[in-house]
């Protein structure tokens, strides 16, 4: 897939238009959900023409690829600014519940539909899958609120993610051999695997893009389910920096949760900061020679 300026319009116009619009419709997380979810099912029906065996064996090397990025960003962002230590704030009385994983299903279950129907008939998902990313970022453009009361320490969680994703790329690509193009379009992009799944996969094939799918929707998940742990020693900017692209929406309840008292501004302005890095990155990333 060669640089498409395109999606940087349709990220751009999503923004400008939820500026001068200036309301907000749950329809528009919905419809952003929906999005997202056909683009899953497409990235399954690009997976087609490889074999479950392969497929299988992508899953070691996505799960070690995220391990490496995780320990790396804990260790870079504890090395610039070591919390001090005091006991985890205590959540509200009436805090939300955790998010149901629900979504995370739907998303799985869309892969292995469009894996399967992929498999009898013919999609044209490379075709598709860059109109349906426009749609995409035009939508998440759209919701992108930058809150001014989370940059004082911003610079801790964007140097821990940025770093420990350039380590984790350059020790995969040495240890397993990938190119330096689909490792640091992995890594770099900050747990938007909706994003980096169908880019990769349009560029660099199949199996690498789910490599990148795979990969980014472990952090995400791994997040959520190591944040009660790992809060109270790393605090609001070593999750943040874990959740990446996510702590602004997916994760952003478990940074809050067990982050600190800045956690919740922290995580808006450092998700929205690697979310559009993602974006902007990605494409430009996936035009170098593999």
């Amino acid at each position: 897939m060669a640089f498409d300026p395109f999606l940087y319009v349709a990220l751009a116009g999503g923004y400008l238009a939820g500026r001068i619009v200036g309301w907000r419709s749950p329809w528009i997380p919905r419809a952003t959900l929906a999005t997202v979810g056909v683009l899953v099912g497409l990235l399954g029906a690009s997976l087609a023409t490889v074999g479950p065996g392969t497929l299988a064996g992508e899953i070691p090397l996505a799960l070690a690829f995220v391990a490496i990025l995780m320990v790396l960003t804990i260790a870079i962002g504890w090395a610039i600014d070591r919390p001090r230590a005091r006991p985890p704030t205590a959540p509200a009385p009436d805090a939300p519940s955790p998010p149901r994983f629900a979504v995370s299903v739907a998303f799985l279950a869309a892969l292995a539909a469009g894996y399967a129907v992929g498999r009898f008939v013919a999609v044209p998902s490379d075709t598709l899958i860059p109109y349906v990313l426009y749609v995409l970022l035009a939508l998440v453009g759209f919701d992108l609120v930058l809150r001014a009361a989370g940059l004082r320490r911003l610079w801790v969680p964007l140097t821990a993610a940025v770093l420990g994703a350039l380590g984790a790329a350059a020790l995969v690509a040495a240890l397993a051999g990938i190119s330096a193009p689909a490792a640091l379009s992995t890594s770099l992009a900050f747990g938007f695997y909706s994003l980096a799944g169908p880019l990769v996969a349009a560029r660099l094939g199949a199996a690498l893009g789910l490599l990148a799918f795979l990969t980014n929707f472990l952090r995400e998940q791994l997040t959520i389910l190591l944040a009660p742990v790992l809060g109270p020693r790393v605090r609001g900017p070593g999750l943040t920096a874990l959740g990446g692209a996510t702590a602004m929406d997916t994760t952003l309840f478990f940074v809050t949760r067990y982050g600190d008292e800045e956690s919740a501004s922290l995580a808006l302005a450092t998700g929205f900061v690697l979310t559009v890095a993602a974006s902007l990155l990605l494409p430009a990333l996936l035009t170098l020679p593999t």
